[in-house]
């Protein structure tokens, strides 16, 4: 991806580097590391462990679980509903995960039925969400990532609610949260 990217901004950085700002070749290098399930970052009190996540067809997929001073926060990244997401997560501070609408979805889409449909079964509806969070007990669960059109809070909450009682929130742009002995959301 990067290397392709490199090649669409080609003409672009040719100008800035060699011909107007005369910008350092260097600027534009963009080291890459791959990796798989495991942990991928252990520095300085904070480790941060990649796991497997079901976004299929589109593989790979990863979650990551981070811990810090006896925190933890997970980032579910895409999935649809997936058992190694639980095994991460389980207890976790905070839960930031992704939720589609999908009545809200087939009702307003601009996509062809069966192309709305395939986006609708590679990631986690309300209901299914609510039966994750369920299962692992964060302080506060937080959807980010939200796969349907404006508006759709209303299915999103009311699908949760069915089977979680516990604390969550359907998240925005430029929420701030605060990991500490509670979990907080900052005004």
């Amino acid at each position: 991806m990067m290397e392709h990217l490199r090649l669409a901004f080609e003409a672009d950085i040719h100008i800035r580097r060699d011909l107007d700002e005369q910008f350092p070749g260097e600027g534009i290098e963009a080291p890459v590391s791959e990796f798989r399930e495991g942990v991928v970052y252990d520095e300085d009190g904070v480790r941060i462990t990649a796991f497997d996540v079901d976004h299929r067809p589109v593989e790979p997929a990863f979650g990551f679980r981070i811990e810090h001073a006896g925190r933890v926060v997970v980032l579910s990244g895409d999935t649809r509903y997936s058992d190694n997401l639980v095994k991460h997560a389980r207890g976790a501070d905070l839960l930031i995960h992704e939720v589609c609408a999908p009545d809200s979805m087939r009702r307003q889409s601009v996509r062809a039925p069966q192309t709305t449909e395939r986006v609708i079964h590679h990631h986690t509806t309300p209901e299914e969400a609510g039966k994750l969070f369920t299962l692992i007990a964060p302080k506060l669960a937080v959807f980010s990532h939200i796969v349907g059109p404006p508006g759709c809070e209303g299915e999103i909450v009311e699908g949760t609610r069915r089977h979680y009682a516990g604390a969550f929130e359907v998240g925005h742009d430029m929420m701030r949260i605060e990991v500490g002995d509670e979990v907080c959301i900052e005004s």
